[in-house]
């Protein structure tokens, strides 16, 4: 824990960040239920570590996900059209898009009008997502976004008046409190206009063993 404070830390002075991350720190290491926002956690190493997490037998959430956007993805494409003969997808926490390219393909094969913008808090995934999704597809739209959720998710939504789809797959939402996930959907219902959409990624309920 010692080293992966230090090394957060060392990445936050280069970033001019090292305020926000004390007060997370602070704020996280005194609170009843002790926690360290990931963020800090996803630099070129942390992003391979996770997706050697994802590739574990255990972690069953990326290939159920995976399977049911695989499956799915000419209703879901429908649905998130909404009529429109242009829109725009903005995912929260991209990371390598390994399921989102099920709907993206699928959107592309149809020859629907439309950009993806990924956001995420690591520009090295987002440079690795951005490589391998031209290298698949190099007329597709995509304009990576670096930063904090809410903050790229305003900025996404600036860019154009089109229809937005908002997407935060992976379940993340599961990792939060029931007040933080309603105060996030909230904010997210903040940032888009009526007519936009938010697909959600949710894990069931497990039986505490």
């Amino acid at each position: 824990m010692q080293q992966i404070l230090q090394e957060a830390l060392s990445q936050s002075e280069a970033t001019g960040e090292i305020d926000t991350f004390y007060q997370d720190v602070i704020e996280g290491l005194t609170s009843e239920f002790k926690r360290l926002p990931s963020k800090f956690f996803y630099d070129q190493q942390g992003d391979r570590l996770f997706q050697q997490i994802m590739a574990c037998d255990q972690y069953y959430l990326t290939r159920c996900e995976a399977e049911i956007l695989k499956n799915q993805r000419e209703q879901i494409c429908e649905t998130i059209q909404n009529g429109d003969t242009s829109f725009e997808i903005i995912e929260l926490g991209a990371g390598d898009g390994t399921k989102t390219v099920h709907i993206l393909d699928s959107l592309s094969l149809q020859g629907k009008s439309f950009r993806y913008l990924p956001i995420d808090i690591s520009g090295n995934i987002l440079n690795e997502l951005t490589d391998n999704l031209l290298a698949q597809n190099p007329e597709l739209d995509i304009q990576p976004l670096e930063g904090e959720y809410f903050q790229m998710l305003d900025q996404a939504v600036s860019l154009s008046g089109l229809h937005k789809v908002v997407l935060f797959l992976g379940s993340n939402i599961g990792n939060m409190p029931p007040a933080d996930a309603l105060q996030f959907c909230s904010r997210i219902r903040q940032s888009i206009m009526p007519g936009d959409m938010v697909l959600i990624g949710f894990d069931l309920v497990k039986d505490l063993i």
